[in-house]
């Protein structure tokens, strides 16, 4: 699911209040705390690959697969996905803008595909087509978008870390 093999773990043995500082592993982005306890997120929460950064208290870190050829391929999350569970908060990295959003039973949200950071596992992911032919060929937005019905609880980022990098390299291109 995009993360190491080993964890490091930090214990306070000084009986008073410890602090540990954390940054994401690329610039620009964001640390997102999430209270999986809370009742849109009901202890279960799919995120993309990479994305966990920390967690404290009850929270452990799975595996959820998606097996529908389509979804993996074109949804945006791929086969293997982050399943982070628990009672505790969880931290995650995201790049630029990261919207919240809490769905109500039956509510529908259209995300683009490289823009999901996590949602909530009592939500459904599925795949909308983009337009007619012409806008899915000419207008740059690809074939499918990836769509999110609650209830549940869903995080949404502007840009992903891979297309962060592109536009910089994109940028470093045209600046010659």
């Amino acid at each position: 699911s995009g993360e190491e093999c080993c964890v490091m773990n930090f214990i306070n043995e000084q009986g008073g209040n410890g602090y540990v500082a954390m940054t994401p592993n690329f610039p620009m982005a964001k640390v997102v705390p999430i209270d999986l306890s809370s009742p849109e997120v009901g202890g279960t929460l799919i995120a993309q690959q990479g994305a966990f950064m920390a967690s404290y208290g009850d929270v452990r870190i799975g595996i959820s697969l998606d097996c529908n050829f389509l979804r993996c391929c074109c949804a945006g999350t791929g086969l293997v996905r982050q399943k982070i569970e628990g009672s505790g908060t969880v931290f995650l990295a995201a790049t630029g803008t990261i919207i919240q959003k809490v769905l109500a039973p039956g509510e529908t949200i259209i995300i683009d595909t490289n823009c999901i950071l996590a949602f909530s596992n009592s939500c459904q992911l599925d795949l909308k087509r983009a337009g007619g032919i012409l806008g899915m060929v000419g207008g740059g937005e690809g074939i499918f978008n990836t769509t999110l019905t609650g209830p549940g609880l869903c995080f949404v980022q502007s840009m992903n870390e891979t297309t962060f990098r592109e536009a910089l390299v994109a940028n470093k291109i045209y600046r010659r």
